[in-house]
Parts: C-alpha cells; structure tokens; sequence
C-alpha cells in the first residue's frame, strides 16, 4: 500500500519540506502550485513503448471488424484503442467498444470482467447513456464492488459523486474514494487531493504535503519500463505543461517528452518538436527539433510528417530539398491528411520542374475529389484549364469549374464565373453574372465589384450601353481607385499624404496587386520613409515579375524624354521578361520600338518578345508586330490559330480589321466586347471597329461609352472629337465640335487650336468670330496664370482680330490679381506688370517690387530678371546694383538667356 511507502520514502532536496505526515489541525490556505523538480530517471533507454496508430488507422481497423474475435494484438494495445474510439465518437462507436470490452478477458486470462467494470461505465457515460446504467443496476453494483476493489474503481467512484452523475451519494463519501485511492497508489486521485489541498480545501483523513502528492503521483506514473511507460510518463509532462498543480515548466515537460521519444513514442517525440518550433520557455535547439520532428515522421505522426516536409520546402534550417518535401507531404497525404495536400499542390504550382504542372494537376484534381473539396481549388483548375487552350476553346470546362467553386462560395471562382457569364450571349448569362457580382458586393464586402457593375453595364451589356445604371455604380465606386497608378496619381498623394486614396494604395500592395505594389514602393520612395520599409517593399517587388513591369512602366512615365531614364526603364523591363511576366515583355518591345529601334540587338530582342506574346493571343503583340516587322494581314494570317483559341479583346479587334467575311468580322467584335476591359481606349477602338464595319449606330454606342470615360479629361475628348470628324453624317460634326469645345474648355491646347482655326475660317460652314471669342473668353478666364500669358502671346499673334475682342470683354488685372493671391508665381508677376504698366505712382511700383519679389522667391527666372531691374534702376525700392546682378545670377543658373545678356552687359561696363 502507499501508506507504507509513504511512510519510508525518501526527502526530496527542495521538493519536501517537512516530514511524511502533515497533520493539519486548521483549515488550510489557497497556495500556488508546487514547484517541484521532478525529472526523468537516467537509464540506458531502448524502444520499449508501441507507437500510437493514426486515428485513421485505428477507425479503419475496427469499423471493419467481424465482431466475434479480438484481433492478434497485445490486450493492453486493445483497450488503448477501446480507449482512443470513445474519445473520438462514443456515441457513434459504442458497440464496437462495447464489443471489444466483453470479448478482451477472452485474450487476457488475467482479466476479470469486474475489472472493466470501470472502461464499460466510462463509455456509458461518454455516450450519453446515464439512464440505462441506472436502470439496470449497473452502477449501485459498481459502487457496492469498488468499496472494496481496485484503486481505480474508487477513484471512478469518487469522479462519479464529485461530478453529480450520481446525486444520491454524499460528497463526504467522494473524498473518503479518494483517499482510499490515494493510499492505494493510484496517481489521478494523488494528483485531485493535491488540488483540493491547494486550493485551499482541507480532506478528512488526509494531510499528505501536497509536494510529496505529487511526487508519488508522478512516481508512480513512471512505475515500470515496460511498453506502457510512454502514455504514463505523457501525463507527467501534461501537467508541467498546464501548471495546476505544479508549477508551470515547459523546460521539464520537454524532458520528459524526448524521455518518452527515446522510448519509442513517436508523437512525444512531435511534442518535443513543436516546443523547439514555437521556442515558448525554452531554448530553441535545431539540432534537437529535426532529430525529434525526423523521428516523429518517420514513425507514422502524420503531423509531423507534413511539418517536416514544409521544413524542407523551405529550407530555412535545414538545405532545401523538394524531393524529401515531397516524399513527406505524400506520407502525411496517404493518411489522409487534407493541409498537406493543399501544402503539396501549392509546392508542384510552384516548382519550375518538368513534371510539376502534371502533379499540379493531379494534386488540385485530388483536392477536387474531397466530399469538402474547397472552392478555390476548382478556381485553379479553371485557371488551367484556359491557360493551357486559351480562353475560347476551355471555355466550357472553365466554367464547369468555376461553377463548382462559385457553390462553394469561393469568391475568386465567382469573381471569375461572373466574367464568363458576362462574355456570353445566351439568355440569361448577363443577369446571372450581374447576380454574382451582387453577391460578392453583398455577401463579401467586396466593393471593388462596384467597377465591374459599371463595366458590366457599360461594355457588356447585351443590348449596349446602359448609361444610367453604369453611372449609378461609378457614383458608387468613387473614392475606390482601380489597379492603375499612375506617377501622376502618386505624385497627387505625395503632396497630399491626408488623401484616403493612400490607403487604398496600401491596402492594394498588401492584398498583393502588382500595380499596387509597385505604385506604393514609388510613393514611399518619393515621400522619402525610411530605409527599412522601403527595402521591405523591394523585396515584395522582386517576388512579382508583374510588379516589376509596373515599377518600370511608373520609370517611363516619369523619364519623359530622358533617354538614359528611359533606357535605366527598359532595363527593368527585360529583367522582368524572362521571369517571365507578359506586362514586361510589351513594355519592352513597345519601349524599343519607339526609342531604341536603331539598335539592331534590342530590335531582335523586341520582336522575339513580342512574337511569343503573340503566341498566347496577345493583341498588343500583334499590333507592335505589325507595326516594324510584317504587314498587318501576314501578322493575324501567321498568328489566326492564336486568336482563335486565345485571343484577347485586342487579338479580336486586330483580327475583325483583317478578315474579309462580314460574319466573321462581327463574331471577333463580339468576343473582343466580352473579353474586353471597359476603358476608354477599349471603346474607341470598337468604335473605330464598328465604323470599318460600317455600322454607325454601334459606332455611336461605343462613342458614348468612351464619352463616359472623358469627364475631367479634356484630350479623351478631343480624341473623340478627333473620331466624331470622320463620321459622315451631320450628327457626327456637330458631335465633334460639341467635343472640341468641351476639350478646349478643360485646357486642350490642340482643341483649342482646331476651334479657333475652324471659328475664323471665313471660308468654312464653322466661321464665327463670336464663337471664337466666347471660347477664349472661357479658356482665359479658367487658365492659371501662367497659361493666361501664354495664351494671350499666342493669341495676339495667330488671330489679332480674337485677341482685341478678348481685350474688350475680360477684366485682365483681376485675373491675374486673382492668381496672384492665391500664391501663384506666374500671377504675381504677371500682375505686377500691370501695375507698372498702368503707372499708378511710387505705391504701384513698391507693391509691383514685392510681387517680383515674391515670385522670384518662388523659382520664377523672369520675375528674377524684373526684380533685377527695378533694383538696377530704383523702381519701387533703393537702386542697388550688387542686389540686381545677384537676382541676375540666380536666373541665369536656372536658364534664363536674358540674365545672361544683362550679366555680360554689366560686366562689361565695369570693364
């Protein structure tokens, strides 16, 4: 009996403080748990423990067990599993364990069955079947037994009481189970005294010092070193784990995990593992994790197994090896476990391997099979689907795919089912995709579907444009930038960083856009934020060759016509090619054709590009080809196979241009209309499709459609101005001067110019000096001052007659005087000499002084140069000469060729 061994067990230094027997003759205090240093013993170990089957496994073996004899597997092994199936289903699995209960003292002549009286009323009540213990009887003979048998049924006894499952026995009972139990040797109900006695609970009949409890329970957990060690010994690190009644130590739980490991146990040797991964309050050892995580694996632990293969994906703490991630992954996968398969398809989509697009394949059709297949899968393998035979010809199994997803409310498989449904013309497919949109707007919160509402109605409509209800979701789309940044955009957001677009931008880059991406490295750079985050981005930039393409594309916008800015862009560009990213490639050739053409090695560089675009469809590609290197005709002739089963929207229009049959002309506009991204250059191109094909009231719907498109951007409107010219009919005239004027209005100098030539043709139907006056009047009166000044110039020298009837109408002086309040350089001078021209007296040149002054302050060369002057001649302040040759030199360091002229004139009169 423990009493006895109680009685003469040795101190433990540090554990125990006093002696064996603790009388206790006061109610006892809540204490912290114990911290005792309880470790595993030192002894030669060898694989004495049976390792754990799967879950998997052991449901498998038993489901299909016949029922009328035990398997050949040790008793103990047997009632582990009886064990393992009552914590996974008891309900489900109660008669096989059941079964297995009745039928192990067949195998176990030792075995009595009063001694699994114990497991059989567990699993009653796991099961939920309380009321049928009771109505047979089953638990007042229990209770009558257990008063004299083993340890373990007064401790169930006492749990029984404790927990109210039998309400008729006395707590008072409960606690006398438990300490007979505890007497008896049994290690549960040691540790439940201990417990009690910590938290302050004082037990008849027991005065034990909860630290030598505790190092009994745990004593007698290890026992002997038998096959059974490794569960036992499990229990031990639980508790140092938990810290209920020991005090909590990660370092000791770990100790005896890798005991129970070196035993044989192969999920100990997991847990040993996952403490090193997590480093949580010990010392993470590498050398220790892959022993133990190798070891675990390699001994069936189906999680460690799918860890150790995405170690060896990685490659961070051991040398990458993708086979050996692959071996382990399929292990885990053979198991049945899901996560590694989903690891292993995402490690076949990412390899560059010759066969790793076909285990792809078969990994995400794997993935598909699953009962709860997820949805994203399907997405992918629609994906392939199109990139393996173009868009036109997987079109029905993609969207089989996608479909399936969409039922499984991917987003990305709806995202993509609404695009298809939208780019068909049967009934029905336009409101169905409309629906799928509304659903990802609703459902999701998915607000970037507020511009494909637009586009939807816009461009995809199948009875054409819907403009009121296009408007309706570009209203509500406002304040949400699409996926284009331009170095213009940024530039507005550097010098507004309040502006909620920069959220927008953020929040883009981090969802993993490319042009976001790109678009927020270039105003992080531009707003100069510290190293580290910049760096931190490039690095996101590297891993996206499509991100890449961007940055180069924000290069070139910005190099203007720098032509070492636009070579450093171009080399960005063909880095990014071969990485590849298509985005590069026609950014590449298209930056070779227009600037680096003389250049025979990137011509060729250009044209193999571009050829290889052209491949996949791309009609971009075929356009730059047919642009330097072929006819247009011998390009869609080399390439029509491409269009035919992969062509883009651009593919499409290039091709409707070359193909004589009138059918066909109008099926390759109807897929460039389904594929085609609802933009202005998009439309314009239908439009000027639909005029080649004659059919000018189709031509005016995509006319409207780019009209859209051309609100707060006057050139877009004097392109389609441009356009509206060519149409025969007297509606398209009056169209192009209503937009010639609305171009002009906004600032389009080329509109302007068109207007003015065709207001004071005398010769032409437009003549109207009128009409010319009210557009400068317009023009003058919305310009900012330095365009008023370049403008008036201009004017007063092409047409005399308009500037002198601007003259008389408009109020110069408050124009500028306007303009120049508000700060603006060109303004202020401009103002000033008026001031001096009106000759308003020594008040006016002092203040024209200070406005000089002002924007020369600013940057402005002239206002220098008139500063100069007046300091030169004492006009509005002191004549100082020293003063006006220093205005003099800062122009001419900014290029003014007057400073120059003055400053050797003034040289020279010293001389």
């Amino acid at each position: 009996m423990l009493s006895q061994v109680l009685r003469s067990a040795p101190l433990f230094a540090g554990t125990v403080a006093t002696c064996l027997w603790l009388a206790v003759a006061i109610d006892q205090v809540k204490a912290d748990p114990v911290a005792i240093e309880f470790l595993p013993p030192k002894v030669d170990v060898k694989a004495v423990c049976v390792q754990r089957a799967p879950d998997g496994e052991v449901i498998d073996r038993w489901v299909s067990w016949d029922r009328k004899t035990l398997p050949k597997l040790q008793p103990w092994i047997i009632q582990r599993e009886a064990q393992r199936l009552r914590d996974i289903d008891p309900e489900l699995y109660f008669p096989i364990i059941s079964r297995m209960i009745e039928l192990l003292p067949d195998i176990d002549r030792s075995l009595k069955p009063r001694d699994l009286e114990a497991d059989r009323i567990t699993l009653y009540l796991r099961a939920g079947k309380i009321k049928e213990l009771e109505s047979n009887g089953a638990l007042e003979t229990f209770f009558t037994q257990a008063e004299a048998g083993a340890p373990k049924d007064l401790d169930l006894a006492a749990e029984l009481i404790l927990t109210g499952v039998v309400a008729q026995k006395d707590k008072a009972k409960a606690l006398s189970y438990l300490v007979n139990a505890a007497y008896g040797g049994n290690p549960n109900a040691l540790l439940q005294l201990a417990k009690r006695n910590l938290d302050g609970e004082r037990v008849e009949g027991w005065s034990v010092d909860p630290s030598l409890a505790i190092t009994m329970a745990f004593g007698a957990m290890v026992g002997k070193l038998d096959s059974g060690i490794c569960d036992r010994v499990a229990r031990i690190a639980r508790e140092y784990e938990k810290g209920d009644v020991v005090k909590q130590d990660r370092a000791i739980s770990e100790a005896w995990l890798r005991f129970a490991a070196d035993l044989g146990d192969g999920n100990a040797a997991w847990k040993v593992a996952r403490y090193h991964l997590e480093s949580a309050d010990i010392r993470k050892d590498n050398a220790v994790l892959l022993h133990y995580l190798k070891f675990a694996a390699d001994n069936g632990v189906i999680a460690a197994q799918s860890e150790l293969a995405h170690v060896y994906e990685v490659g961070a703490i051991v040398t990458k090896d993708l086979e050996k991630s692959e071996y382990y992954y399929r292990q885990a996968v053979a198991a049945g476990h899901r996560s590694s398969l989903i690891r292993l398809a995402n490690l076949y989509g990412e390899s560059d391997a010759k066969d790793a697009r076909e285990k792809y394949v078969q990994a995400l059709n794997e993935l598909a099979s699953l009962e709860d297949a997820p949805g994203w899968v399907f997405a992918r393998l629609a994906n392939l689907a199109i990139d393996k035979d173009g868009f036109w010809k997987s079109h029905d199994q993609a969207s089989k795919f996608f479909q399936q997803g969409a039922d499984r409310r991917d987003m990305t498989s709806m995202h993509s089912l609404a695009a298809l449904r939208l780019s068909s013309t049967g009934d029905g497919n336009f409101d169905e995709g409309i629906n799928l949109l509304l659903a990802l707007l609703d459902n999701f919160g998915r607000t970037d579907t507020m511009k494909d509402l637009r586009d939807a109605y816009l461009c995809h409509a199948p009875d054409g444009p819907r403009i009121e209800q296009a408007e309706y979701w570009s209203n509500a789309a406002k304040g949400s930038q699409g996926s284009a940044w331009s170095v213009d955009d940024i530039d507005g957001l550097v010098h507004h960083l309040d502006d909620p677009q920069t959220a927008l931008l953020q929040s883009g880059a981090l969802n993993g856009q490319p042009k976001a991406i790109a678009g927020y490295l270039w105003y992080l750079t531009s707003i100069a934020k510290d190293a580290d985050a910049i760096k931190e981005w490039e690095g996101r930039l590297s891993r996206s060759p499509d991100a890449e393409a961007a940055f180069a594309a924000l290069m070139l916008q910005a190099a203007g016509n720098d032509i070492g800015k636009k070579r450093a862009a171009l080399d960005r560009f063909l880095s990014a090619a071969d990485l590849p990213s298509s985005a590069a490639r026609i950014g590449a050739g298209e930056l070779i054709l227009s600037s680096f053409a003389e250049d025979p090695r990137l011509l060729a560089t250009a044209e193999k590009y571009l050829r290889l675009e052209a491949s996949h469809g791309n009609g971009k590609a075929l356009q730059l080809l047919a642009t330097k290197f072929a006819a247009p005709a011998e390009i869609y002739n080399q390439y029509r196979l491409a269009i035919v089963d992969r062509g883009d929207a651009d593919a499409s229009i290039f091709a409707a241009r070359y193909v004589s049959d009138v059918a066909t002309k109008e099926k390759y506009l109807l897929r460039a209309q389904s594929l085609m991204d609802c933009s202005f250059d998009s439309a314009l191109s239908m439009a000027h499709a639909y005029i080649d094909l004659r059919e000018p009231e189709k031509a005016q719907d995509w006319m409207d459609v780019g009209e859209t498109f051309s609100k707060d951007k006057p050139w877009r409107a004097r392109v389609l101005a441009e356009a509206y010219s060519t149409f025969p009919s007297p509606v398209g005239q009056d169209s192009a001067m209503r937009l010639f004027e609305v171009a002009a209005r906004g600032g389009d100098a080329r509109a302007e110019q068109y207007l003015l030539k065709a207001y004071t043709d005398r010769q032409g139907q437009q003549f109207s000096l009128e009409k010319a006056t009210t557009l400068m009047i317009a023009v003058i009166q919305d310009a900012s001052a330095d365009r008023v000044a370049s403008r008036l110039n201009g004017l007063a020298k092409s047409h005399k007659t308009v500037y002198e009837q601007l003259l008389a109408r408009i109020d110069l002086t408050s124009i500028y005087e306007r303009s120049a309040q508000s700060g603006d350089p060109v303004g202020m001078r401009e103002y000033a000499k008026l001031k001096l021209a009106n000759n308003g007296g020594a008040e006016a040149a002092s203040s024209a002084t200070d406005l000089f002054r002002k924007a020369a302050d600013k940057g402005d060369s002239e206002a220098m140069v008139l500063l100069a002057q007046n300091y030169a001649y004492g006009i509005g302040t002191r004549p100082s000469l020293p003063e006006a040759k220093l205005w003099l030199e800062k122009a001419a360091r900014l290029g003014s060729k007057q400073a120059n002229e003055m400053l050797s004139v003034m040289s020279t009169k010293v001389n």
